[in-house]
């Protein structure tokens, strides 16, 4: 069997012996092991290269259902390695080499940029937070609401239709309006107990109104702080017509490729 490198994340070199000492079990049950040069190691699996070669991964990644047990495998590695090392720079999935030499050379590349991130994310974890809007509003979000549903319901057929209409936009007003402090809340509670957010670009359309998805960097010890701000956000908001969705802690996917 030919085999390629899947590569998981980079830590610290003084941390490999551990990784090896760990068993991990990896992408499609394989060994993970480590390789290391100079002051970094890599988390390494041994893939055949038949069912991991750039046809194989062209026809893989055609199919998000078939690929997820696949990427889960590649994060839950990842969190491993953050236990171990307590602190690992995640590679994005799919990353792959052809042997241990060019491995090594991967990591002889830009080691300065190397060294000061695994410096700054030292103890550190990333949560992801998303906050989505239900179909509607609470309705303390804006009263005209109410007031124009009393109109209409009183309003004559010709009347009540104008009112409908004008109703439609004070709704995606006031929607809009609801949206912006929700995402104003959620993101000032977590930045008392971050050290960094970047808030990311969400779609629009589909079947949920994302109004908020932050990425939280912060050391693990606040790990308890940050779980109970989210709890209470998720409480709070729910009561305008909010759900909010987090996972985490994670290896900081995000920060790790942000200078």
């Amino acid at each position: 069997m030919s085999a390629l490198r899947y590569v998981y994340g980079i830590l610290p070199s003084t941390a490999a012996a551990s990784v090896d000492a760990a068993s991990l079990r990896g992408i499609d049950d394989a060994p993970v092991r480590s390789i290391a040069d100079g002051p970094f190691a890599a988390a390494v699996s041994d893939l055949d290269e038949t069912e991991w070669g750039p046809d194989a991964i062209d026809q893989r990644v055609r199919d998000v259902d078939a690929l997820a047990p696949y990427a889960a495998a590649h994060q839950a590695v990842n969190a491993k390695l953050l236990d171990i090392a307590g602190v690992v720079l995640p590679l994005s999935f799919g990353t792959l080499y052809r042997d241990d030499a060019r491995v090594r050379d991967m990591l002889r590349e830009d080691a300065r940029t190397k060294e000061d991130r695994l410096d700054a994310l030292a103890g550190r974890a990333e949560w992801v937070v998303t906050v989505v809007r239900g179909d509607t509003i609470g309705p303390s979000a804006d009263e005209r609401l109410l007031d124009l549903d009393r109109e209409i319901a009183s309003s004559t057929p010709g009347r009540g239709y104008l009112l409908e209409k004008r109703r439609t936009s004070v709704a995606d007003a006031a929607a809009e309006r609801a949206d912006a402090d929700a995402a104003r809340r959620a993101l000032q509670a977590l930045e008392e107990h971050s050290e960094r957010t970047y808030r990311e670009v969400v779609a629009s359309g589909g079947p949920d109104v994302i109004v908020l998805r932050v990425s939280v960097l912060a050391p693990r010890e606040r790990s308890a702080a940050i779980d109970r701000t989210i709890e209470t956000l998720s409480q709070s908001l729910a009561a305008n017509g909010y759900r909010v969705r987090a996972s985490g802690p994670w290896p900081a996917y995000r920060f790790g490729s942000l200078p």
